[in-house]
């Protein structure tokens, strides 16, 4: 398949509970959003294990892990991608009982082991539908030597990458992908990033902050690129009170030009051992980020759109690099927040439409939605919505219900977009 912007997508789910596409490709690019379901929306008899394992967290994540990839194995190679071609991965585990289990399916050489994308893992609260416990959202590339769509990870020349389960860097086309989270399989977290509890000067998401910002200037230095090349973000936070200092520490480093951004709150990530904990004393980190960066190499120019949405904390309504627009995460305006559920999607998707026409596209272009709710019993409003946006082909849909509030305290929903441009 020749890279070019056409628009496809490949094994959609309409049903009663949900509605959207498990892979959309266009620009170059494949994005995907998968959890072990069937055609109905509910979970799939392929990946409920048998007896007398039904009550096992390990059977249950690895059946699950199973029926995604091998999924996506197919579903991939449909517009023209592949599972070793995904580069960016999000992994959404319930329990840290489901993650090495989990793990075990996803990073075998037969799925994510012959990828090694850039990869962040987090718990979120309630999953959807009940019964699943693992969730995966991404992106791939369409290969095409031609117009640069090669993928290649400057990190993995030594020998022991051989063994390392995702890669600290990915490149492919305009960009470099690439995740911050700070741990130390020995110790925990990193010493630079830990802030001692017996002294009141400094702060937890402060000391992490100034880590992550030394830690990716190391990296950008690696592709040629600097801070003002970040176009796009994820930022998991195990406190949205925490966002005000992130927001100061990547202002300093970045400028007036702020990427676009997505901030997801989150129970707790890979580290540390014990589920739960919370905070440096416990030695659990309060972040985690996943970056997409231009890769000045490539040639490509980073456009930053106005429109709803920018100047919310420090972001931009959208940026648009090569042929990806990335739309910040959206709330509702406070009239909207008064009502039911379905005015604040209305809204927030109202504001992506006019940000994606500022961008010189439009929301039907859309490669992936996601969305983000306080509560599971919302997310029919947002189905409801997305038949009426996208009689059709509608684009890979990432459905997420988080652990507590937004920055928005009253806000009971967030969705950001990514679309693709001049299809």
């Amino acid at each position: 398949m020749t890279t070019t912007n056409r628009r496809a997508v490949a094994g959609t789910v309409d049903s009663e509970h949900r509605y959207g596409s498990t892979v959309a490709a266009g620009g170059g690019f494949a994005f995907l959003s998968a959890t072990a379901i069937d055609e109905t929306g509910k979970i799939a008899a392929a990946a409920l294990p048998p007896e007398p394992y039904t009550t096992s967290p390990a059977a249950n994540a690895q059946a699950q892990a199973e029926q995604i990839f091998s999924g996506l194995h197919t579903l991939l190679p449909e517009v023209g991608s592949s599972v070793a071609d995904i580069v960016q991965v999000e992994q959404y585990v319930q329990r840290k009982v489901h993650a090495d289990p989990y793990f075990k399916i996803a990073t075998s050489k037969k799925y994510l082991g012959q990828a090694v994308p850039v990869a962040a893992t987090a718990q979120v609260g309630e999953y959807d539908p009940p019964g699943a416990v693992v969730s995966v959202t991404g992106l791939a590339i369409v290969p095409d030597e031609a117009a640069g769509f090669v993928k290649s990870s400057p990190d993995q020349a030594g020998p022991a990458a051989a063994n390392r389960k995702f890669s600290e860097i990915v490149v492919a086309g305009d960009y470099a992908f690439t995740t911050l989270f700070p741990s130390d399989r020995k110790s925990g977290l990193p010493e630079v990033a830990r802030t001692p509890e017996w002294i009141w000067s400094g702060s937890e998401i402060g000391a992490e902050a100034k880590w992550g910002i030394a830690e990716l200037a190391t990296r950008l230095s690696t592709i040629g690129a600097d801070f003002a090349d970040i176009a796009d973000y994820t930022l998991f936070l195990t406190d949205a009170s925490d966002l005000f200092e992130w927001d100061a520490a990547l202002r300093a480093a970045v400028g007036d030009a702020a990427p676009a951004r997505t901030v997801i709150p989150s129970r707790g990530y890979a580290l540390p051992r014990r589920e739960g904990a919370f905070g440096h004393a416990d030695g659990a980190p309060r972040m985690e980020v996943q970056l997409r960066i231009r890769r000045p190499a490539a040639g490509g120019e980073k456009v930053t759109v106005d429109g709803p949405g920018a100047g919310f904390g420090y972001q931009s309504a959208g940026v648009r690099l090569g042929s990806l627009l990335w739309l910040s995460s959206q709330v509702a305006d406070p009239a909207h927040r008064a009502g039911d559920v379905a005015s604040e999607v209305d809204d927030i998707l109202d504001k992506l439409a006019t940000v994606c026409s500022n961008g010189g596209t439009d929301l039907q272009s859309a490669l992936r939605l996601r969305a983000q709710f306080r509560r599971a019993a919302d997310i029919p409003a947002f189905t409801d919505a997305l038949r009426k946006r996208f009689p059709s082909e509608p684009p890979a849909v990432s459905v997420l219900v988080v652990p507590s509030d937004f920055p928005v305290a009253a806000a009971r929903v967030a969705i950001d977009a990514v679309a693709v441009v001049g299809q």
